[in-house]
């Protein structure tokens, strides 16, 4: 007897979706089968045909804590995720103090496993100590970020390890310009579309025995240097939803609500990368979950700080592609789920990898109901931000049940989860 199923699902797979169940055992997956094949269970939920896909993993959030826990924390953070499916984040390292030493690296983990309802990873900020980065990769670091105003460019360059993993934020500063003024277009046209593409040939120059990750492109000359230069080296690149369904034009209307880095492009860009995730030119989806105070973001635009949020609606907006047939459902699946997983290489204790739906793996599982349509609302979301450009943005796909390691941390709109079941998921590396 195992300790839960889940049968009557709609299970998909590359070619297909299958009719079947879930078997959970010690927060593993222990089968995976069509209804009258799955064991007896202490407990047994239809889905009544929903959707069941893996949980979705992000690999690029702000949860602020330590130091700016007036706009988010791993609890707060975590709940959001849970609610809208997302089981296991990485949060970046850009905090106060900022996660760039292994001793802040080992309190911010420490803070996660006290708050967090869902596992999480850990991003580390790279710093001119190669010493101290090679530690951090050791310690399970998902990465190593790497700021262009913060860290010189020579540091990338002695880091020759193989382990390592760099994620860039790819807008060269040089080419930032000042503005006085407080309006959309300054804005901007302090961050013009060319200060992407000249990090990213800038990284492209300087790094070469690294995997290279490439947060949050916005534009189809970025993404065509990034292809050219997969040929021959180890590069990955991610791209956001509010890229992928926004535009400028969004930044005109909403105003500092909308303001990110890199800012909102054009509608042309915009439909280029939806086209570029679809054909797998882009590896995956991660939103970048910026949260501020409502007094920080009630400024001119020049002003407030840069950030939206997005792990909760993230699902729901994507889904809502697959519906409207400009996203196929297992391309977002690859984006949203597997890819993560294996690029970070995020794996139980097994060593079997998150983000898959194979016996033996954390039983991270999301059940969609595919039909639901319903409307995002700022004040419904359950991280501490309650505003969002999506304001009022109809979607088709609401989260029933939401499963970490086996455990049930959201259903039907509510949490449920205990604020101390997050784990800390190690970036697996050579020993």
């Amino acid at each position: 007897m195992v300790d839960l199923c889940l049968k009557n699902a709609k299970i998909p797979t590359q070619n297909s979706i299958v009719k079947g169940g879930v078997a959970i055992e010690n927060g593993k997956i222990a089968s995976i089968s069509k209804d009258a094949l799955l064991p007896e269970a202490d407990k047994t939920i239809d889905l009544e045909r929903r959707l069941l896909l893996p949980g979705i993993i992000d690999t690029h959030v702000h949860f602020r804590e330590p130091g700016f826990t007036e706009k988010e924390d791993f609890s707060t953070g975590s709940k959001a995720a849970a609610a809208g499916g997302v089981t296991t984040i990485c949060d970046m390292p850009n905090n106060s103090p900022p996660t760039d030493t292994l001793e802040r690296f080992r309190e911010k983990k420490k803070l996660g496993q006290k708050k967090s309802y869902i596992d999480f990873g850990l991003h580390a900020m790279m710093t001119g100590s190669i010493e101290e980065g090679k530690k951090l990769i050791k310690q399970g670091a998902a990465s190593l970020k790497l700021y262009p105003e913060i860290c010189d460019d020579s540091v990338t360059s002695q880091l020759q390890d193989g382990n390592a993993l760099l994620t860039v934020h790819p807008e060269d500063p040089a080419m930032f310009k000042e503005v006085d003024n407080g309006d959309f277009e300054d804005f901007l046209y302090s961050r013009p579309s060319k200060a992407e593409v000249s990090e990213i040939l800038r990284i492209l120059n300087q790094v070469s025995d690294l995997h290279v990750h490439f947060c949050h492109v916005t534009t189809r000359k970025g993404l065509d240097h990034i292809m050219e230069g997969k040929i021959n080296r180890n590069l990955t690149c991610e791209v956001t939803p509010h890229h992928l369904l926004l535009d400028k034009s969004h930044l005109e209307k909403y105003g500092s609500i909308a303001k990110t880095h890199p800012p909102l492009r054009s509608e042309r860009d915009r439909r280029n990368l939806l086209r570029a995730l679809e054909k797998g030119m882009i590896d995956i989806v991660a939103t970048d979950h910026a949260p501020h105070t409502s007094q920080e973001k009630d400024q001119n635009i020049t002003e407030a700080p840069p950030g939206i949020v997005g792990v909760e609606t993230s699902l729901p907006l994507m889904f809502t592609l697959v519906k409207e047939k400009k996203l196929s459902l297992y391309r977002m699946i690859e984006a949203m789920s597997l890819y993560p997983g294996r690029i970070f290489n995020l794996r139980n204790e097994e060593n079997i990898q998150k983000g898959t739906l194979i016996p033996g793996a954390d039983a991270d599982i999301v059940v969609l109901d595919q039909s639901q349509e319903w409307e995002i609302k700022g004040e419904e979301l359950h991280g501490k931000t309650k505003f969002t450009p999506f304001e009022g943005k109809k979607v088709v796909g609401k989260p029933f049940l939401t499963l970490v390691r086996g455990e049930i941390v959201f259903k039907e709109g509510e949490i449920i989860g205990k604020k101390e079941h997050g784990k800390f998921v190690s970036r697996k590396t050579q020993t």
